[in-house]
């Protein structure tokens, strides 16, 4: 039975519209996975560095609690040194003193590091909370244009599917059949072009038989990958 090539040509067409509708389809929410993904991580980097501003916060406010006990103590003994009951007591005292000064020296220069690394974290966390809230803008920004693209193309897939069912009932009742089995299955590799030569599907070379049957325009099957042939517009099977 023979077959209007101009027809395959058609339904071949809008195959591959419908694949390339799916395929946008599918980007989009891939895209706003993708979105999401990135929200999360400033998200999470925001906590991190949060957690990290507390946590240095915290331990500058424990050494500079321990430098006033420690300032507070060496006050303490200093007043006791008027009541030395010895001059070896009167030099414990000095010592200690001497000691815990020296620990508290030490002590301020800590607490001085912590402090500047502090305002450095404080900047992080500034930039930090930019990057999420620039995140989620731009999260919305790709839903919306996702959630837009999408009701267009769901349109589009609609009325092409459409225009695709109804041109697959010019197609020969003898072939209907097995034609829909192998597209439910191939999607647009149902249908295949050829130069009379090779399969545009899978370049299995077409036999000599082949040839005449596409000169016939005779229905016809690839060997290789089971795709429906028409021949290619300006191409005569020899």
């Amino acid at each position: 039975m023979s077959v209007d090539f101009d027809l395959l040509r058609t339904l071949h067409r809008m195959h591959r519209q419908l694949a390339d509708i799916e395929q946008r389809l599918r980007k989009g929410p891939l895209q706003v996975k993708i979105a999401t993904q990135n929200e999360a991580s400033f998200a999470a980097a925001l906590d991190d560095t949060k957690n990290r501003q507390k946590e240095n916060r915290l331990a500058t406010d424990r050494k500079q609690m321990t430098m006033n006990e420690r300032e507070a103590k060496v006050e303490d003994m200093k007043a006791k040194l008027n009541t030395a009951a010895s001059n070896k007591e009167f030099q414990l005292l000095k010592d200690r003193i001497a000691a815990d000064e020296q620990a508290s020296s030490v002590l301020a220069d800590e607490i001085f590091e912590m402090l500047e690394r502090q305002d450095v974290i404080d900047q992080e966390v500034v930039a930090a909370t930019e990057n999420l809230e620039k995140s989620k803008v731009e999260k919305k920004k790709i839903v919306d244009r996702v959630t837009e693209e999408s009701k267009v193309l769901q349109e589009e897939r609609a009325r092409v599917a459409g225009e695709l069912a109804e041109n697959e009932k010019k197609l020969p009742m003898d072939v209907k059949t097995d034609y829909r089995r192998r597209a439910d299955a191939k999607g647009e590799d149902v249908l295949a072009e050829t130069d009379a030569v090779t399969c545009g599907n899978c370049q299995v070379h077409l036999t000599a038989q082949m040839k005449a049957s596409l000169l016939m325009n005779e229905i016809l099957f690839c060997q290789g990958c089971g795709a429906l042939y028409y021949l290619k517009e300006g191409v005569t099977a020899k």
